[in-house]
């Protein structure tokens, strides 16, 4: 079997950009399909994804870590490895057809018969006041979620303190009161706080009973970090931005954070983020993988997870397009925050041409 070229599909979701799919086209006439981590401003990794659609026509693309090796042999952009994840994606998917069988089976088998999901509602809300927040909270928890996702500290500088945060504590105490004491509540900090600021916000959350306070300093700094870790008294998850294994042994090595959460679109794909799952599972750290996009997304950390053991939860982005279900065959299926794990050939989707067509951006 060879690779004989790419395609691509896009579909507008809303004021936060696309959701933008990638077929791996076979002289066996199976197809793969992957999806890039996109967004508004996806140019240079749409770029990287067609040059790299040429460097893998001729190869037969069973042979997935020969090629996710030789290209990354050299040093590679973030946009080149965001290409990388979409295309492994989908050469796990031709292998899985080719075998008929899922994608968790090739992995090692699943571990489970289900994958939590917690509804990231950040995308979704517009109205970014502590009522919005929390009526888009409140809808997530009655279509069956138990476990809610908010950043409420976006456009902030980087704050010193809780005070200049007042308005996203607001917001996290009124969706706490919206979603009652039983549902599971996470923050996304997305690295806007000092030390000091985080320690002292990190104070005023701590009687919302968190599931976790995530990234609330840069990673640039370990001291920053580990200092944040040892003092304020909650759980740190974080690592969304970090690539293949070489940029985690950071965090295992000093034990950074609590809930690391890898990105199959940053990290290469299904398979670095499986190798990275089984490396932070050596140190006695959870896996929870970052990825509010779209249902191709969905489906590859679904696989990844079924397959290791120390899974925690799986992020979904709720709420950004009533059309979402229906853009995959079969439709996405969520039942209480959770996703069956089914044992269809590859990753088990493909893309509804009728919800793509009415839909379709040019790219």
């Amino acid at each position: 079997m060879k690779i004989t070229g790419i395609e691509f599909d896009a579909v507008h979701v809303n004021h936060r950009g696309d959701w933008v799919f990638v077929h791996v086209l076979t002289d066996a006439g199976i197809r793969g399909l992957g999806e890039m981590r996109s967004g508004k401003n996806y140019a240079a990794q749409l770029s990287a994804l067609r040059d790299l659609g040429e460097a893998v026509t001729g190869r037969d693309p069973r042979k997935i870590e020969a090629i996710v090796s030789n290209y990354t042999q050299v040093a590679r952009t973030k946009a080149e490895l965001y290409a990388l994840g979409a295309l492994e994606q989908a050469l796990w998917d031709i292998l899985g057809k080719s075998l008929n069988a899922p994608v968790h089976a090739l992995l090692g088998g699943a571990c489970r018969d289900e994958i939590r999901l917690y509804a990231n509602i950040n995308r979704a809300t517009t109205d970014r006041s502590p009522s919005g927040f929390a009526k888009n909270a409140e809808a997530a928890v009655a279509r069956g979620f138990d476990a809610v996702k908010l950043a409420p500290f976006d456009g902030l500088p980087v704050a010193n303190s809780a005070k200049d945060a007042a308005v996203g504590i607001a917001c996290m105490r009124a969706v706490r009161e919206a979603i009652g004491p039983t549902v599971d509540l996470l923050v996304d900090c997305h690295n806007r706080f000092t030390v000091r600021g985080a320690l002292e916000v990190a104070d005023e959350l701590r009687a919302l009973d968190l599931f976790w306070f995530e990234q609330p300093t840069s990673e640039k700094s370990l001291e920053n970090c580990l200092a944040v870790k040892a003092q304020c008294g909650l759980t740190i998850a974080g690592g969304e931005q970090r690539g293949m294994r070489g940029e985690w042994v950071e965090v295992v090595e000093n034990l950074s954070m609590d809930i690391p959460m890898p990105d199959v679109t940053v990290v290469g794909g299904i398979g670095e983020l499986k190798k990275i799952g089984d490396m932070l599972h050596a140190w006695g750290l959870p896996t929870a993988p970052h990825g509010p996009f779209g249902p191709v997304v969905i489906a590859a950390g679904v696989h990844a997870m079924a397959s290791l053991p120390e899974f925690l939860i799986l992020e979904y982005g709720w709420g950004e397009v009533p059309w979402r279900k229906d853009l995959t065959i079969p439709p996405e299926e969520i039942v209480n925050g959770r996703i069956r794990i089914d044992n269809r050939p590859g990753l088990g989707v493909e893309l509804n041409a009728e919800m793509v067509e009415k839909h379709r951006v040019n790219i």
